[in-house]
């Protein structure tokens, strides 16, 4: 499955950038409290609403840090389950269709066990300095990542059919 993504933060980055619906544009959030940074490029998925009440997010892993604002071609191959403060909050996992060092990666296993563990350390972490926990969940294989773009998808048609 390939789905369009817009990037909010470049992976290496300690801005967490955000998409405003309401007005379109990407603004800074904050700088993360914590000597950390994204492990991967981050952003959305257009035209989907998750449960956080927000566009679903996607991890995208490229061997280059993509700008903020650009839409680029993400091949899906798994989700990673977590909550924090505001409820689920769920990831796409998926890889840059457009980067030839990531086309050996078809699902989740070829991203290897030390680049996961690193996803599930940046995000049971990031906001520990300001007192937010997060529940880190697991991470499951394509096809529950198609069940949570398409629901989410769903969810936005919905919303946008009664007017939110």
């Amino acid at each position: 499955m390939v789905v369009q993504a817009i990037v909010e933060i470049p992976q290496g980055s300690q801005n967490k950038c955000k998409y405003d619906p309401a007005t379109g544009r990407i603004g800074i959030d904050r700088v993360l409290s914590t000597a950390m940074h994204y492990p991967a490029n981050y952003g959305f998925i257009p035209d989907t609403w998750a449960d956080d009440n927000d566009p679903l997010d996607v991890l995208i892993f490229c061997s280059t840090s993509l700008d903020p604002g650009v839409e680029v071609a993400v091949r899906v191959i798994g989700a990673f389950f977590m909550a924090d403060e505001h409820g689920p909050d769920t990831k796409i996992i998926g890889v840059a269709q457009i980067d030839p060092r990531f086309d050996h990666v078809q699902m989740m296993a070829n991203l290897g066990s030390h680049l996961l563990r690193e996803v599930r350390h940046f995000f049971q972490e990031y906001n520990a300095l300001q007192g937010i926990v997060t529940a880190i969940g697991d991470f499951h294989q394509l096809p529950v990542a198609v069940e949570v773009i398409e629901h989410a998808r769903r969810s936005f048609g919905a919303r946008r059919t009664s007017g939110d």
